[in-house]
């Protein structure tokens, strides 16, 4: 009889125990859910200004140092001439060049290795304490961003914020940003961002932040937009989201 208890005590708990450890991986966030994959959302993009060193495994004697991204995008290399590198990563730039002395050396195996990051700048606005330019000198994520400008405020929405960036046609274009889940910070929130990006904070008792980011950019005055923020002027009646 004794026996028979206990055997039956021993199912309840293990019965309990396999229900709790379902209702647990309910509850716990997938681990393998990717974050946000664009690669322009991702990954550092070189600009004019930018200094890199240039280096053939093979061919030492074509290696460039220091070189400086002209305004207008290009750099000037041996016997290939200018090449347009702006707007590419490190790794584009890399099969670019490799592609280009394909016919001038037998095996041209580059890399491409940024050696200072030009003077630019991100903007922090909206629900924080210290508004205004971040010097961008080297990778940044956009909740450093947002910390260098102080946090969010009482006011501001802690859960999500908006990140718009420039396009290469010249436009904005805007992504909602989750920062924090379950007390952690998300992954999205750790995106390396770019030159000219802008991260907007509303307030916490705006419902829709897509529509309060068109308004807010409307009402910049051009004569107050830093030199390379000035896309956010460009004629379009709603920013879409890339």
């Amino acid at each position: 009889m004794i026996r028979r208890i206990a055997q039956g005590i021993i199912c309840v708990v293990l019965l309990a125990a396999l229900t709790a450890s379902a209702q647990h991986e309910k509850l716990t966030p997938s681990l393998t859910e990717p974050p946000i994959s664009a690669d322009m959302f991702t990954r550092y993009r070189i600009m004019p200004g930018d200094v890199l060193d240039i280096r053939f495994f093979y061919n030492p004697e074509l290696n460039e140092q220091e070189v400086a991204v002209r305004p207008d995008g290009r750099i000037s290399l041996q016997l290939v001439g200018d090449v347009e590198i702006a707007s590419k990563t490190p790794e584009e730039g890399r099969k670019l060049i490799e592609q280009l002395f394909t016919s001038r050396v037998r095996t041209p195996s580059v890399t491409i290795q940024i050696r200072k990051y030009a003077s630019n700048k991100v903007y922090v606005t909206g629900e924080v304490p210290k508004p205004g330019l971040i010097p961008l000198e080297g990778p940044m994520s956009l909740i450093a961003a947002v910390s260098e400008a102080g946090g969010i405020t009482i006011k501001g929405n802690r859960n999500q914020v908006m990140l718009v960036r420039r396009m290469p046609d010249g436009t904005a274009a805007r992504r909602s940003v989750k920062l924090y889940e379950r007390g952690e910070i998300t992954e999205d929130a750790m995106v390396t961002l770019q030159p000219f990006d802008v991260v907007l904070v509303p307030e916490s008792a705006i419902g829709r932040a897509d529509r309060w980011v068109d308004q807010y950019l409307r009402q910049l005055s051009p004569a107050n937009l830093a030199v390379g923020f000035q896309y956010l002027r460009s004629p379009q009646q709603s920013i879409p989201v890339f």
